[in-house]
């Protein structure tokens, strides 16, 4: 597990993620409906999982990346295991704060995905956008459910992400985004990439969903 991060350390990792944004004009577009709140939102939403919470954490291996050069592709596997798995999601039936998924990550080290609650994490994603991640696989031959996909997605541009990426989203908060295909090289239509919203403070992700757009 990566050592925790100073605060002068994330200081100044936001402040690399701001010259990125300044040089390549980047801005955070297009958010779905419902998430305009959530990215206004203060970036400590909820409290710090305790220390030694180890074994409620989820698999870092929580989907398939296929790499290109310059990004990552999420692609999703059409069978493959049920994730996040049974067991985790009992965790968040009574812990908001247990881990679904982390992540190790160039910008921020190690990212968790949370339960959470409705304005961040798994419940966030559930709650809001479900149906987006449902229609990315609608239409393809696949045992998989909305939430394998989500995972998947999200695994790929967290830990490879496309080059100038992640970009400061405001208040604290850095935008990841990565194309989505299946393993038989088919993309979602018509959403056929992914943006995740990370807080660069807590380390959190806050939400991800499927968009038309490219980059952020």
């Amino acid at each position: 597990m990566p050592a925790q991060r100073s605060r002068s350390a994330l200081t100044g990792i936001a402040a690399v993620v701001a010259a990125v944004v300044v040089i390549g004009g980047f801005a955070l577009t297009n958010a779905r409906e419902g998430d305009d709140a959530v990215l206004s939102a203060a970036p400590s939403a909820t409290a710090t999982a305790p220390a030694g919470q180890g074994a409620d954490t989820g698999s870092t291996d929580t989907g398939s990346t296929d790499t290109g050069s310059d990004s990552s592709v999420a692609v999703i596997t059409r069978s493959g295991p049920d994730l996040p798995g049974t067991a985790v999601l009992d965790r968040c039936a009574s812990d908001g704060r247990a881990s679904v998924a982390r992540y190790d990550t160039a910008a921020l080290g190690e990212v968790v995905l949370q339960c959470g609650t409705s304005a961040q994490g798994y419940e966030h994603i559930r709650v809001r956008h479900t149906r987006d991640w449902q229609d990315v696989l609608a239409g393809h031959t696949t045992q998989r459910d909305w939430d394998d996909a989500m995972l998947t997605a999200v695994r790929a541009a967290l830990t490879n992400p496309q080059k100038g990426l992640p970009v400061d989203a405001g208040d604290g908060k850095v935008c990841y985004a990565a194309p989505v295909r299946f393993d038989d090289g088919s993309t979602p239509s018509p959403d056929g990439f992914v943006k995740v919203i990370v807080s660069a403070t807590t380390e959190r992700v806050i939400t991800a969903y499927p968009t038309r757009d490219s980059d952020c």
